[in-house]
């Protein structure tokens, strides 16, 4: 299994942010469909993203499905209490054999002191069932996550 993390400060506060992944039309100008379901007083965004045998390092790009699609689901909490919120995020694409978990917490700024807006803190995993090549594919995929991660939260953050 692979760990990375990602920071970012936005001067939104938590609920334009969560307003911001669950907005359909904000999924779509990214090239995803967005599907939402109450769970709840949750919100599920299941996102789905055509991928491009180019968009993958070329270990994996070899084995990609023409209509390959990464589908991401999150859980967004409907209450908002105290002064951070997690936000869960699974993704996977049929035929590619990695699982991604991830771990988004947004943090009030307001609570540490330095002013208004949100932190927000990525902690993904990613994980390979292959034998043997597991942690190679795990390292080829990290830097392909860390860079659409970092361009998704500069979207949701702005």
């Amino acid at each position: 299994m692979r760990t990375l993390t990602l920071h970012r400060e936005t001067s939104l506060d938590r609920s334009a942010f969560l307003a911001r992944l669950s907005d359909a039309a904000l999924w779509d100008s990214l090239g995803s469909r967005a599907r939402l379901e109450r769970l709840d007083a949750d919100t599920r965004v299941e996102v789905t993203t055509p991928m491009s045998a180019s968009d993958l390092p070329e270990a994996l790009a070899s084995r990609l499905p023409s209509s390959a699609e990464l589908v991401e689901v999150y859980i967004l909490p409907g209450d908002i209490v105290g002064a951070s919120t997690e936000v869960r995020m699974t993704a996977h694409a049929a035929g590619v054999p990695v699982e991604i978990d991830a771990l988004i917490t947004l943090i009030d700024r307001d609570a540490s002191g330095t002013g208004a807006g949100t932190a927000v803190d990525v902690r993904a995993e990613i994980s390979s069932s292959v034998p043997l090549f597991g942690s190679m594919i795990e390292s080829a995929v990290a830097p392909v996550l860390e860079k659409k991660l970092g361009q998704r939260l500069a979207t949701f953050a702005a």
